[in-house]
């Protein structure tokens, strides 16, 4: 394909663009991951949700089980500072959305049990007031990935389990601007891969628990592009989603009291040669009493990118995130779970220049750079 000035210009938007926002979700739509930050992903063994996070634990399931839910996604992130000749430049970016979760296993027989489930599994995407760093030009940039797992899990003895799972990823990328030309974007691509999970019981009241996603390599991508209404060349662009591993430890202090804790990576540097992988820590505990479990979790996730290397998409820093909630067990075992998660994605001083450039587009801060997330889960 000839690139032309504009596929040219577009292709570097989409490089450094891609996975605006930033973000693989730590949280599904569950209760117990929201309100952990994430962390009991790495252990969980509750329900049918282990199909997404942690195939070994569909093991714990003794007939059939079922989970649903969405959460609720309000992101924002906020740009000042000045220009070439100390023009004042600020923009803010912002994207409200609604993830969904839904997943299905059956027990098999005395050894395995298989499940199937579909879910959000990050992205995001910003609409800009004044584009990504003011003076207009670029209105959205959005990339969202749903995930379609088909999983299986093996009880190998009375301590450990095994399981894994195939995913099926649809990804959906965009682009737009405005001012004097209109260009509107937009593709899609589906690609496989694949998850191994394992679990091991240390004693009746503590096991660990070890995850690992393969990356998903959308080699090729079509993305179709029109200028005021006008179809011209599709541009072909290549599109990785990063590999993940975690490890989980759970331990049952009393009847009433639960810690978890993880700490995991996320392979970044498949995505981007500029980019940091990510290590996370986070800690959680969980406190049940009659019908109610209320649950806390602190998730610390490095920074993707030095600051030398930030974009303005992804001014990714140091993450931290926070989560609360209570689920209420109901008499016939189903239970209705409502939690909330504040994740601070970092602040920074922050400098931006152009390929080949030597005088900067952008000197200035990332003074906002927030996502607010809130689930209501059904499970049994």
């Amino acid at each position: 394909m000839k690139k032309t000035p504009l596929a040219a210009l577009l292709l570097a938007a989409f490089s450094s663009s891609s996975f605006a926002g930033g973000i693989v979700l730590h949280e599904i739509a569950t209760f117990d991951s929201v309100s952990s930050a994430g962390v009991g992903n790495a252990s969980n063994r509750t329900d049918a949700s282990a199909a997404i996070t942690s195939p070994a634990g569909l093991t714990a399931i003794d007939d059939n089980s079922f989970s649903i839910g969405v959460q609720y996604l309000d992101a924002h992130t906020e740009h000042n500072g000045k220009g070439p000749g100390d023009t004042n430049l600020s923009t803010s970016g912002k994207t409200r959305s609604l993830v969904p979760s839904l997943a299905y296993a059956q027990r098999v027989n005395d050894s395995w049990v298989l499940g199937a489930s579909l879910h959000g599994d990050g992205g995001l995407g910003m609409e800009y007031d004044e584009g990504l760093v003011g003076g207009g030009i670029v209105d959205s940039i959005s990339q969202e990935a749903l995930n379609l797992q088909l999983a299986a899990a093996y009880q190998a003895n009375e301590k450990l389990s095994l399981g894994g799972a195939v995913v099926v990823q649809h990804l959906m990328t965009s682009f737009e601007t405005g001012n004097a030309t209109n260009i509107d974007a937009s593709g899609s691509s589906t690609a496989l891969s694949f998850m191994l999970s394992a679990m091991y019981d240390l004693s009746e009241s503590t096991y660990l628990s070890a995850n690992y996603k393969h990356r998903i390599k959308h080699d090729s991508a079509d993305i179709d592009v029109s200028i005021n209404g006008n179809d011209i060349v599709p541009i072909e662009q290549d599109l990785t989603w990063p590999s993940r591993l975690d490890l989980g430890l759970q331990h049952k202090i009393s009847d009433e009291l639960t810690f978890k804790a993880m700490t995991g990576v996320e392979f970044w540097s498949q995505f981007d040669d500029a980019a940091n992988n990510v290590y996370s820590l986070g800690t959680a505990l969980a406190y049940s009493q009659h019908d109610w479990t209320y649950q806390g979790g602190i998730r610390y996730d490095s920074k993707m990118y030095d600051t030398d290397k930030m974009t303005p998409a992804l001014p990714i820093g140091a993450n931290w995130s926070l989560g609360l909630g209570a689920e209420k067990e109901r008499s016939n075992g189903h239970r209705i779970g409502i939690a909330y998660q504040y994740r601070n994605m970092g602040t920074q001083d922050v400098t931006y220049t152009g390929p080949g450039d030597t005088v900067p587009y952008f000197t200035g801060s990332v003074d906002t750079n927030r996502i607010h997330v809130l689930s209501i889960s059904y499970a049994y």
